[in-house]
């Protein structure tokens, strides 16, 4: 029988908490570039340290929140013209050198995975899988025997990583996202605000791209919004691909229609700029766990969502926190929304409700969710014997493979890098 790897801290030992994630630096942000900024500023809050690996980029805004929550982010570990296999050994290195208690893949393509062979077996390994998508389930697939835990964001997450992904149930957890909800005086200040009237006040907050957001659905909604006579306003909050497209297709459809175009703007402003909403449409064809749902919930403002199996429907009851409609189905989301136009009861209630809900997803029980598990594995009891038995060398995920021998791949870099003026 093989001896049982029994690593870890004293239970009350500070962690050491490295992440990856090689898109900070990419726009546009998403709900996990504002998780990172949120658990990390929690962790620091409590004491523990936190590093974040990405890579050097066009957009700052996340590493510059990242670095006023107190986290150390390094951009330069690796140079732009480094294939990625010699990106996961200069990480490697590093990471082994620094011995984290736990490191985690949170979004990653290629490096953050194919460090995972290398790093020693003392250092826990984690996996985020913030999306119902592919991009999140094939490396949990592949890297699965090496980590020690998968976590998903939403319930639905959680089951797609026991069943689709075969890992085993007992190292697999599920761990919302967490927000900060409006205090109770807040949110009472700001119903009295709200219940002044005027045109129902709807908003987005997101990446501005028709696929998975389906934002292009926007243009057909505010045609049938208006053939109802409803009165209404729409503010778009964040960017994308698919900006410049909307509108022009919404200035087209609707010259008249009451649309404002935010772009990107602070946490503190996108708080503000919830306070003035009566409504949050998302007809998102997947989600993880939106965190924009969260935040527009816990200030006050009622969801009306698509439905789909993870994160919307686990956390709105329709007709209760919020209403729910099938995607793609303009004229039902609609309805809904002239029902809550229609019936200012309704309105307040569905806001009241979808409040309380919010409660339940603080960045406070996020943080102690994964704290939890980090204790847990680094405690003594906790065995990485699916590790020592996992083949070496591992295999490469087969999205990592090229045909082309490495002095080509690299020569192809270095000239897609000095035409595109990457840093290096």
């Amino acid at each position: 029988m093989k001896a049982t790897l029994v690593i870890g801290p004293a239970s009350n030992q500070k962690m050491k908490i490295v992440f990856v994630d090689s898109t900070l630096t990419t726009p546009p942000a998403g709900g996990a570039h504002t998780f990172l900024v949120s658990a990390s500023r929690a962790f620091v809050q409590r004491g523990h340290q936190v590093s974040i690996i990405t890579t050097k980029g066009a957009d700052y805004s996340m590493v510059e929140s990242l670095r006023k929550a107190q986290a150390e982010v390094l951009d330069d570990l690796w140079l732009a013209t480094d294939l990625p296999d010699t990106r996961a050994e200069k990480l490697a290195k590093w990471v082994n050198h620094r011995s984290p208690d736990v490191y985690i893949v949170s979004i990653s393509p290629d490096c953050g995975w194919l460090a995972l062979p290398l790093l020693k077996l003392n250092i826990a390994t984690v996996s985020i899988a913030h999306n119902d998508c592919a991009a999140f389930y094939e490396p949990v697939d592949h890297y699965g025997s090496l980590l020690d835990c998968a976590v998903g964001v939403s319930a639905e997450i959680q089951r797609r990583l026991i069943a689709d992904c075969g890992m085993p149930a007992e190292r697999v957890r599920e761990v919302p996202y967490g927000i900060e909800p409006f205090t109770e005086k807040e949110f009472e200040l700001l119903r009295h605000h709200r219940a002044a009237g005027g045109p129902l006040r709807l908003g987005y907050v997101g990446r501005l791209e028709q696929p998975q957001k389906r934002v292009m659905d926007f243009v057909p909604l505010v045609v049938e919004l208006k053939r109802r006579g409803i009165e209404f306003t729409i503010d778009f909050i964040g960017d994308g691909n698919d900006r410049v497209r909307l509108q022009e297709a919404l200035q087209k459809q609707s010259p008249e229609a009451p649309v404002k175009f935010w772009g990107w703007l602070s946490a503190d402003e996108v708080r503000k700029r919830f306070a003035e909403l009566d409504l949050f449409v998302l007809m998102s064809e997947f989600e993880g766990l939106p965190v924009a749902l969260l935040e527009a919930m816990g200030s006050g403002v009622a969801p009306v969502v698509s439905r789909i199996a993870s994160g919307n429907t686990e956390v709105i009851s329709d007709g209760e926190n919020g209403f729910v409609a099938a995607p793609e189905d303009i004229a039902a989301f609609a309805a809904r929304i002239e029902d809550l136009a229609r019936d200012s009861e309704l309105l307040k209630s569905m806001a009241t409700n979808a409040w309380k809900t919010s409660l339940d997803y603080s960045v406070a029980r996020m943080a102690d969710r994964y704290l939890d598990l980090f204790q847990h594995l680094t405690d003594a009891s906790f065995s990485r014997e699916h590790r020592r038995a996992a083949p070496s060398p591992y295999p490469i995920m087969q999205s990592c493979v090229s045909p082309y021998p490495k002095w080509i791949r690299r020569l192809k870099l270095r000239l897609v890098t000095a035409v595109a003026g990457t840093p290096r």
